[in-house]
């Protein structure tokens, strides 16, 4: 059994892009760290960057990856009924 230390949060990704979200806190959510953070985006491109080091999310060559993942995160959630979390205001 393995406990997956990190902060609460949601995402999508394509073939090259991953898009998350960490909201700031686990919402009772099991195995998720419970401390209070302040709400982050993260964009990795994988074909560049496969380890997710480097964050690239406000990084305007980015700008068009990011706001087409953010969009399609939040069609997904509406989707399927997943609430976005009260933070997420882009």
């Amino acid at each position: 059994l393995s406990h997956h230390n990190v902060a609460a949060h949601y995402g999508v990704r394509t073939h090259r892009y991953k898009l998350i979200y960490y909201y700031g806190d686990a919402c009772g959510q099991p195995n998720a760290i419970d401390e209070r953070r302040d709400p982050e985006w993260e964009l990795f491109d994988l074909q560049e960057d496969p380890c997710e080091l480097n964050s690239v999310y406000g990084d305007p060559a980015y700008s068009d990856v990011a706001s087409d993942l953010t969009r399609k995160l939040h069609e997904l959630q509406e989707k399927l009924g997943d609430q976005r979390h009260e933070t997420d205001t882009e």
